[in-house]
């Protein structure tokens, strides 16, 4: 049965997917047994939210996006709070995507108008397949 929390259930997915098991996940962030593992990804616990950083890291997922489900789940309040005073966090894919566009602009500003913003989200969206590394690389 799966589980109806988007934490739990994200973390069942990073965990299927990450190449390791339940008992090297929970050793490498310092829970003495897996079973504590089974239970966060079965949403029976929540994660305790300062082990979110080491389990997304044992998980090869990004921290950020998923700190934000758990605060979203467990403390909205707080989290709404946080993003009023600082703003939405980036994922480490975003702060890439960040750092394209101010190579893409030598960091000089440029204006976003319906049809630079048709264009990139065209380029986000559409299945370019693998690209050609150049021979240098």
């Amino acid at each position: 049965m799966t589980s109806t929390s988007q934490t739990a259930n994200a973390l069942a997915r990073a965990i299927k997917y990450c190449g390791k098991n339940q008992r090297e996940i929970a050793e490498e962030i310092g829970f003495p047994k897996p079973n504590i593992i089974s239970m966060m990804k079965k949403g029976d616990t929540k994660i305790p939210i300062e082990r979110i950083p080491a389990l997304a890291k044992a998980c090869l997922v990004d921290p950020v996006h998923m700190l934000k489900l758990a605060m979203e789940e467990y403390h909205p309040e707080i989290w709404n709070v946080l993003v009023e005073a600082f703003g939405e966090p980036l994922t480490s894919n975003e702060e890439d995507m960040v750092g394209i566009y101010r190579l893409a602009t030598l960091d000089d500003d440029i204006e976003i108008d319906f049809d630079r913003f048709a264009v990139v989200l065209a380029s986000l969206t559409m299945d370019i397949g693998e690209p050609e590394k150049p021979e240098a690389w």
